[in-house]
């Protein structure tokens, strides 16, 4: 009889832990969901012309040296809104304890260099889950809320297509004044100098938006063509069919073309270094980041 008494208030004493628990994760799911809502900057819709700019100011010459945003397109977007930071470690960790999803795979960098797994640092995902995650908020808050298309994302990134070659406060790459120097790169990543960094470290850019194509490459949710300018519908234009690779956009070191505002870069849904890399064993690297957008 004690044997059993004893087993019956412990498994009270557990049901009542799991249900502080539960209810812990909701309110801090909650508060992410209001807080995520809150940190959306509105964007007024327009028209603008898409792609390499290059041409039509300052010395007239191409920006980017890329073939696959030469062809300069109409494009007229509807009202939308988008996230002022890109989704962060914290962030992402409430949504798992919230949803009981799987945690994904510790990318080896993330496990060998501590800091690029610090709160404030960005996630990096495959393109399904920074999905999974923008569709949650949208059903957690009654919004309309995924990833942005290519076309929201550049439009964003320019200032509502603005001819800015750069996401930063005044459209230059300027180390340690809009972005990070090599010492605080140093600094922010353990001593290796990786192109990550927090978020919200450096002034945003005119629209309001926090490392628009900085500190990492961001999902959109357009599959990738190579001449899809060529033939991109004019209104809200949402990509390819289908496709083999999303469409990514921003820095991950190296030559800065890779931060250029029209700069179109393409990966696997789930991104590997090579083919004979395994996603359980290594998981995502730590550039494969984004942000949402709530649409009307």
């Amino acid at each position: 009889m004690n044997k059993i008494f004893i087993i019956c208030i412990t498994s009270f004493l557990l049901i009542g832990c799991d249900q502080k628990i539960s209810s812990a994760n909701e309110k801090l799911a909650k508060n992410l969901v209001e807080e995520s809502i809150s940190n959306m900057v509105f964007v007024q819709g327009g028209e603008f012309l898409m792609g390499d700019f290059g041409p039509l100011v300052g010395e007239k010459l191409p920006f980017s040296i890329n073939q696959d945003d030469k062809k300069l397109h109409k494009v007229v977007l509807s009202d939308f809104s988008i996230s002022k930071f890109k989704v962060t470690n914290a962030n992402y960790l409430i949504y798992l304890n919230a949803t009981g999803k799987k945690k994904p795979p510790v990318n080896i960098f993330v496990k060998d260099y501590p800091s690029l797994g610090n709160s404030n640092y960005s996630i990096g995902v495959t393109w399904q889950q920074a999905k999974d995650y923008c569709q949650w908020l949208g059903h957690m808050s009654g919004k309309n809320i995924d990833l942005p298309t290519e076309a929201q994302w550049e439009y964003a990134a320019r200032s509502r297509g603005q001819y800015l070659p750069f996401a930063t406060n005044n459209g230059k790459f300027e180390k340690g004044k809009n972005i990070p120097s090599d010492d605080e790169l140093d600094k922010f990543t353990d001593g290796f100098g990786f192109p990550f960094y927090p978020i919200g470290k450096f002034p945003p850019n005119p629209l309001g938006l926090y490392d628009m194509g900085l500190s990492g490459s961001e999902w959109t949710n357009d599959w990738y063509s190579s001449d899809y300018y060529n033939q991109s519908p004019e209104k809200d234009p949402r990509g390819p069919v289908s496709g083999s690779k999303k469409v990514v956009r921003g820095y991950i070191g190296g030559d800065q073309q890779y931060a250029l505002t029209m700069f179109r870069q393409s990966k696997l849904p789930v991104p590997l270094i090579d083919k004979d890399d395994d996603y359980q064993k290594y998981g995502v690297g730590p550039q494969y980041v984004f942000r949402c957008v709530m649409n009307k």
